[in-house]
């Protein structure tokens, strides 16, 4: 892929992400009110098709990286839950959850509203298996064959917080996204951010789904956020000096 022509190049970013997206088109226009449903069975395609590709890839590209142990998977974890409860506590500081309310409240009806065995299923497990196949696995690891790390980089997670289509989700996606395009450079194992991904997902359902947690997030949102970057700032460099 290194030596292909820039305009071979440029058709081999696009057509993965033109297939995820037409995937999307057609599901929605078969089920229009299919719900997290739906979802599955856009997410799952995506995950079959994109597996494939990302498969065929795998023969040519050939990544090095630090073994993703237990402890590492563990740390995944950790950072991905302490991430997603900071950014979004920092959206409640900033007021931004509030200008953009209506973007918080359609998010909240899509993603959240279902059976809670839906949202596990398609919020937590399918769509991050599905993105993390697009955008680290095919997209930012193709730039990578003939890109340095920050220019593949931001045009990854510039995607990524494109196709997620309003202002509050772009946001959380680019921050989100930069700890996954780091977590893969430094493992070059797809399983690395997907385990990262699951881990802000899942929690993030936790909280929609808990009144509790979610009335003591914003009751200590300030402690919360402080908490939540420290924890993903001290996770990343632990993995940085240590793993």
């Amino acid at each position: 892929m290194r030596y292909q022509p820039l305009s071979r190049r440029l058709i081999n970013l696009i057509y993965p992400l033109v297939i995820y997206m037409a995937i999307g088109m057609a599901v929605l226009g078969l089920y229009p009110n299919g719900g997290l449903m739906a979802n599955l069975i856009e997410k799952v395609s995506c995950i079959i098709i994109m597996g494939i590709l990302f498969y065929k890839d795998s023969k040519q590209i050939r990544w090095e990286g630090k073994k993703l142990s237990l402890y590492s998977a563990i740390i995944m974890i950790i950072i991905g839950i302490c991430a997603c409860i900071g950014v979004n506590m920092l959206f409640e500081l900033t007021g931004l959850k509030t200008i953009r309310e209506e973007d918080a409240k359609n998010v909240a009806k899509a993603l959240y509203s279902d059976k809670l065995w839906l949202q596990i299923l398609v919020v937590g497990i399918a769509a991050p298996v599905a993105e993390e196949l697009l955008f680290r696995g095919i997209l930012y690891r193709r730039m990578r064959t003939w890109l340095s790390v920050g220019p593949s980089a931001l045009a990854a997670l510039l995607i990524f917080a494109a196709v997620h289509g309003n202002l509050l989700q772009a946001l959380y996606a680019f921050i989100l996204g930069a700890l996954l395009v780091w977590t893969y450079e430094r493992f070059a194992k797809l399983t690395a951010p997907i385990i990262l991904h699951v881990s802000a997902n899942l929690i993030s359902i936790l909280v929609q789904q808990s009144t509790w947690l979610s009335s003591y997030l914003q009751t200590y949102a300030v402690a919360a956020c402080i908490i939540g970057f420290a924890g993903t700032a001290a996770g990343v460099v632990y993995i940085t000096i240590h793993e």
